[in-house]
């Protein structure tokens, strides 16, 4: 059985974002190490929906922060499919305190299913240990 573990992350909203759009997330990684990895919004969901046949399986573009002590240290975006994927995990291993566990997988959740809309807030990092 896959373990889905966020090494001790807490999942949280960051509140009061003055400027935060429609499309904004703020999901914080806090390792407690002040360090923070933040999903800030996903640009675009691309990805073929639970229970449709689809010509290709389609990609997620996601915007993350990085804050050390409260300051931003870096951002960027990825655009998660299978071809980024050691990528994408690599920006990852970088970013977050050492494991006694290898990551094999960063995702976002939840997956669309065809006729659901996802609301912004509703999307999380996944990390797989």
């Amino acid at each position: 059985m896959k373990k889905i573990a966020a090494l001790g992350f807490l999942f949280a909203l960051l509140m009061g974002c003055a400027s935060a759009s429609k499309n904004e997330i703020n999901q914080q990684l806090d390792s407690q190490s002040g360090k923070e990895v933040v999903l800030v919004r996903v640009l675009n969901d691309s990805r073929c929906p639970e229970g449709v046949q689809c010509v290709w399986a389609g990609e997620v573009t996601i915007e993350v922060a990085v804050y050390e002590n409260k300051k931003l240290s870096e951002q960027t975006q990825f655009t998660i499919n299978a071809q980024s994927a050691d990528e994408v995990k690599a920006w990852f291993e970088q970013h977050l305190p050492p494991s006694k566990e290898k990551l094999k997988a960063v995702s976002v959740a939840p997956y669309p299913k065809e006729g659901v809309t996802i609301q912004p807030e509703e999307y999380k990092i996944v990390l797989k240990y």
